[in-house]
């Protein structure tokens, strides 16, 4: 069988195709939802995207920071609140690599300095400091583990109904089981210690059936 990167396989993928009375014409890049999709799934042209977009953003809040005269607080709030999350939009599902990071980094560290800059008080602090440690990348792992967190929660969820349905149990049966702790260890401890020979050899009963 021929490869993907196969010249001619190459050649074919570049060719627009019809499905179901729709024409579809190959393109290198995407834009979706704000999020540029790729072939290759590369994540540099969203990296650069939302920080065209943080700079844009800063810009406009810059004149208005200088001429309201406000502390440095109130400027690293605004920052929080408008700067950051347009820079974070969309990456928290992706993995990112070194040198997207360190881009981030950079555009956080010069925008974040020019707003305060603007403000009363600069303090003579790092980004890191400035912002308690709740820097760009930061927050991008911290919404990446919780994503990590909930696949795992729903793949555990359907274990558990798995294991449920092969020893002919319930949803039902488990919640009221649970109200109780040992009675639900108990039950555990039955249900995870059965021989795999009783359980394929007895048939569901009526009732289970019906």
């Amino acid at each position: 069988m021929n490869s993907p990167f196969d010249p001619i396989n190459k050649s074919i993928a570049k060719q627009t195709q019809e499905i179901n009375g729709v024409l579809i014409t190959p393109v290198d890049t995407i834009k979706y939802l704000g999020t540029y999709l790729t072939s290759e799934l590369s994540r540099r042209d969203t990296i650069k995207a939302r920080c065209k977009q943080a700079i844009r953003n800063a810009k406009g809040l810059i004149p208005f920071i200088k001429k309201t005269k406000m502390h440095w607080k109130i400027a690293k709030l605004i920052y929080k609140m408008v700067i950051s999350p347009s820079m974070t939009y969309g990456l928290n599902v992706v993995a990112l690599t070194k040198s997207n990071r360190t881009r981030l980094r950079q555009y956080e560290r010069e925008i974040l300095k020019d707003m305060l800059q603007a403000a009363r008080n600069q303090p003579k602090l790092k980004t890191q400091e400035i912002l308690e440690g709740k820097t760009i990348t930061k927050i991008i792992k911290i919404y990446y583990n919780r994503e990590k967190s909930w696949t795992s929660y729903l793949y555990m969820g359907r274990l558990l109904r798995q294991d449920l349905n092969y020893h002919n149990r319930n949803q039902d049966e488990w919640d009221t089981l649970a109200q109780n702790k040992m009675e639900m260890k108990k039950a555990a401890d039955e249900l995870y210690q059965l021989p795999e020979t009783d359980t394929e050899s007895s048939a569901p009963s009526e009732e289970n059936e019906e």
